[in-house]
Parts: structure tokens; C-alpha cells; sequence
């Protein structure tokens, strides 16, 4: 590799500011791929990765490349919730296995599976509301309200009070809207939001203590009794586990819906081909994440001097694991730009590797499927509209509104 290729530089252009439909940021990190792939940005410090085989050695890391950002990170806003406490995405081991065998005997595989008609009768539930419609938003009739439903139905929470997750998770986002892509935050927030979040940490530990006082049959209740080696929840760690989960686990879902309609809407033959045999239905759910994951990119931090791809990093660095770009790397994808649902094997590294793959991935595989599965038996056609917008966060990818129109089958 040569040397201009592996340092930080000011010639090199900067990641696009808005995601938007995603042709300019992926443009940008083909760039990235081929002639920087690993890049020391001089504005914010941080380096960023691009290829698959590099972004698995650092998300394979965790001894090097640490999830605990605590020893950059500035004290944090006083006025503001601590939303971190023991969030299984932010903690390194050893205390990341005990966060996580605790968090796996509430949020199990068997759960997530028996949830399944459940799912289905909300599903068609949401689809009647518009029945009859030919032009509907997908994302507000049924791509963002299910998995908020589900995941508020898991935990036990008043139906009335669901509405109120949309703003918090807002308020959420927002609050990296304007940082460049690895920028260390300040540590501090605008008020408004910070009173938002504090309005969330509040109604979310009412639920905590009210249930380690009168336990029911949900998965707050299951969270604060479960014990690893006399170990339990604190308040403060069974907080977080939900604020992520509320927050992670709806809107993934929820973008990966748009995202399945919109690839789709490049490849029809290949929606005709799922159409005609309902078994393609996983295997497309995947190709769909590789080929428009809702995560864009994963933060890890250098725990010491390190080398990768030809650069050396010095240790307490943030490092930004482009999970997008890996995705579409031609080095490990064949024709990697093409929407392919056959393609097999499809190891894309949208929910992670490693010790912090992402534990609700069988819901978000779950809930998708049936979304999938019930569009395609109410209706014979389906043909996105206009005009589609995005969110606009650096951090995901998919659309905020998602007009479609169809024809009933």
C-alpha cells in the first residue's frame, strides 16, 4: 500500500453530508474502498474503515478495538439522562458477557419466535386501517407502528402511551445531526432535548421499580429478576437495555421495511420471483440488508497503538466501521451493487459480528417476513410513489415516508 494511500489528509473529500437516497454516499465510500481504505480524518481524528476483511478484524476486536468510549468521551451534561449505564453496545469485557447472558435469559430466541402470531394478527390489523386505500404511506400505516407496538406489548407498557416513544426516539437522533461523522460530542445537548430525554429515563425507571415491587408476565419484569452468578440489573443498566431496545429495535424494523420496498422497486423480476415462491422471502430479507442496511456505520475507540491496514492508529482513537461500505466491498461481494436475493453465501455485516452482534435480530427477521408476506397477499402490484423521504441521521439509512400505490390481489 502506499503511503499516501494510509494517512490522513485534507485532499481527500469528506463524507456527504446528507444520506438522502444513498447514491452519493455510496459513491463516496467506493472512493474510500479502493484508494483510502483505512483514512485518518484530520478534522475529527478519528479513522475510518471501508473494507469488509478490515472491518472484521476490528468488529472481531474487542481487545483492540474497544466499545467503551468513556476514556475520550467529556464529562457527561448533567442536565441530561445517562442513557449508557451498562448498554450492551458500549461495554467491553469481561462485564459485557455477564450484561449479556443477563439481558439473553429475558430477550430470548423463544420468545422473540412465540411473538409470531401475535405479529401477524397486528400486521393485517394495520394493513385494514388503509384497506380499500390505493395510495398509503407504507412507513406511518404500518412500517413505523409495528415494531413499536410489538416491543411495547413485550414490555408491558399502557398501549395509550406509545405514541410517546416517536418523539423521544426524535430527540434521540437528533442529536447527532449535526456532528461530522466521528466527531467526538461535547458532552452537552440542547435543553429541549434533554428534557425530553429526561421525561423517557423518568417513565422508564416508574416501570423498572414498579416492577421489581409487582413483577407481571413481561419482559420488564423478566429483565429485573434475572440473575447471572448472584449478578442482576441494576435500575440504571435495565434502563438503558430498554431505551435501546425502544429506540434500536423500532426503527431498524421500521427502515428495513422501506428498504425492502425500495430495492425491490429496482429489481421487480426478483419481487415477481418472491411473490411466486414465498420460501425466497428470508433469503431476500438478507439480500436487502446488505444491499440497503438501516445501520450505516458502528463507532469503536482504540484501547492501545494498533496497526491496521497498513496505518497505525495510536490507541484511544475513534475508529468508524463503515458497515455499508463492507457490505458493497467487490473484494468480498460479486457484483455487489446489484440487488441479488439468490446470492448466496450473503455474510453482510449489518447487525455486527462478533461478540456484539445484534440481539434483536431475530425480531427485527421476524417482523419484516410477516410485513413482507402480508403485502404480497393483499396485493397483486406495488409501485412506490413520490416523494420518498429520508431520515437524516448520519448513522442510519431509510425512508421517513414511503408513499406507495397498489392494486388489491
Amino acid at each position: 500500500m502506499e503511503p499516501t494511500e494510509a494517512t490522513a489528509t485534507t485532499e481527500i473529500p469528506r463524507p456527504p453530508t446528507g444520506v438522502g437516497d444513498g447514491s452519493q454516499l455510496l459513491d463516496w465510500l467506493r472512493t474510500m474502498r479502493d484508494r483510502h481504505p483505512v483514512w485518518r480524518d484530520d478534522m475529527t481524528g478519528a479513522a475510518h474503515v471501508f473494507r469488509y476483511d478490515d472491518l472484521l478484524k476490528v468488529l472481531s476486536s474487542p481487545d483492540v478495538f474497544s466499545s467503551d468510549f468513556s476514556a475520550i468521551m467529556p464529562p457527561p451534561d448533567p442536565d441530561a439522562p445517562n442513557f449508557t449505564e451498562g448498554v450492551l453496545t458500549m461495554t467491553d469485557p469481561p462485564r459485557h458477557g455477564k450484561l449479556r447472558r443477563l439481558v439473553s435469559q429475558a430477550f430470548t430466541p423463544r420468545m422473540v419466535a412465540q411473538l409470531e402470531p401475535k405479529v401477524e394478527v397486528l400486521t393485517r390489523e394495520l394493513f385494514d386501517t388503509v384497506a380499500g386505500e390505493r395510495d398509503f404511506d407504507l412507513v406511518s400505516a404500518v412500517a413505523y407502528p409495528l415494531p413499536v407496538i410489538v416491543i411495547a406489548e413485550m414490555l408491558g407498557i399502557p398501549p395509550a402511551d406509545r405514541e410517546l416513544f416517536r418523539g423521544w426516539g426524535e430527540a434521540l437522533l437528533s442529536t447527532n445531526y449535526e456532528l461530522p461523522v466521528g466527531a467526538v460530542p461535547d458532552g452537552t445537548m440542547p435543553e429541549q432535548i434533554a428534557a425530553q430525554l429526561k421525561e423517557m429515563h423518568a417513565y422508564l425507571l416508574g416501570h423498572v421499580q414498579d416492577r421489581r415491587t409487582t413483577p407481571r408476565d413481561d419482559l420488564i419484569s423478566r429483565l429485573v429478576t434475572a440473575e447471572v452468578d448472584g449478578d442482576a440489573l441494576t435500575d440504571g443498566e435495565t434502563v438503558s437495555f430498554l431505551n435501546f431496545l425502544l429506540l434500536a429495535g423500532h426503527l431498524t424494523t421500521s427502515l428495513l421495511m422501506g428498504n425492502t420496498l425500495l430495492s425491490f422497486a429496482d429489481e421487480p423480476a426478483q419481487l415477481k420471483a418472491v411473490r411466486e415462491d414465498r420460501e425466497l422471502v428470508p433469503a431476500a430479507l438478507e439480500e436487502v440488508l446488505r444491499h440497503r442496511p438501516p445501520v450505516v456505520f458502528q463507532a469503536r475507540v482504540t484501547r492501545q497503538e494498533t496497526e491496521l491496514g497498513g496505518v497505525t492508529l495510536p490507541a484511544n482513537v475513534p475508529v468508524m466501521c463503515w458497515q455499508m461500505s463492507g457490505n458493497r466491498d467487490e473484494r468480498h461481494f460479486p457484483d455487489p451493487d446489484r440487488f441479488d436475493i439468490s446470492r448466496t453465501p450473503n455474510t453482510h455485516l449489518t447487525f455486527g459480528h462478533g461478540i456484539h452482534f445484534c440481539i434483536g435480530t431475530p425480531l427485527a427477521r421476524l417482523e419484516s417476513r410477516i410485513v413482507l408476506n402480508e403485502l404480497l397477499d393483499r396485493y397483486r402490484q406495488v409501485d412506490v410513489g413520490t416523494p420518498v423521504y429520508y431520515e437524516r441521521s448520519p448513522e442510519i439509512f431509510g425512508v421517513k415516508s414511503l408513499p406507495i400505490t397498489v392494486e388489491t390481489a
